[in-house]
């Protein structure tokens, strides 16, 4: 296992990572609780989504949600690992990653303030499904040390290392 900085600390690197990826996400989020409660209020939220549906509003919502999902979700890992060849330290790998994921995020957020936009705009509870899945993606590939071992499918002594890094910073 090659290192370009020993002293490198992953547990500390992906919580300020983390942190930074949460705090994109703050704007969105309160902009849905803003729209949720505005609408329940005007008594306008609505389950029917193909009741007196805006063809082109869904239309456009769609098109930049699908956008987002195909740019941040079906090529992005293997275009980085592909980019990330070429660097056989570890360490340096995981901070090339840092931008990467910031960006992926921000579409993410991105997505999902079109989901409280629909639902400010709408009433439409369909959007709040959307925007349920940017958080459940924004959650469930947060940077931690057991992602960056499942991203690079790292074994033996990397595994370790990490592993090794997180629990002694517990």
């Amino acid at each position: 296992m090659q290192l370009n900085n020993p002293e490198f600390d992953i547990d500390k690197f992906s919580k300020r990572l983390e942190s930074i990826v949460y705090l994109i996400f703050l704007l969105p989020l309160l902009f849905f609780g803003f729209a949720f409660l505005e609408r329940e209020s005007a008594g306008g939220l609505r389950s029917v989504f193909f009741e007196d549906p805006d063809i082109l509003f869904h239309g456009v919502m769609v098109a930049g949600i699908g956008y987002i999902l195909m740019r941040t979700s079906f090529t992005w890992k293997q275009d980085l690992l592909k980019a990330l060849e070429s660097i056989p330290e570890l360490d340096l790998k995981i901070q090339r990653l840092r931008w990467p994921i910031i960006y992926r995020n921000i579409l993410w957020s991105f997505g999902a303030g079109i989901g409280a936009y629909g639902l400010y705009e709408k009433g439409d509870m369909v959007y709040a499904i959307v925007f349920s899945l940017f958080l459940i993606l924004i959650t469930s590939n947060r940077p931690s040390p057991k992602y960056f071992i499942k991203f690079f499918k790292l074994k033996g002594e990397e595994r370790k290392w990490i592993e090794g890094k997180n629990q002694q910073s517990v």
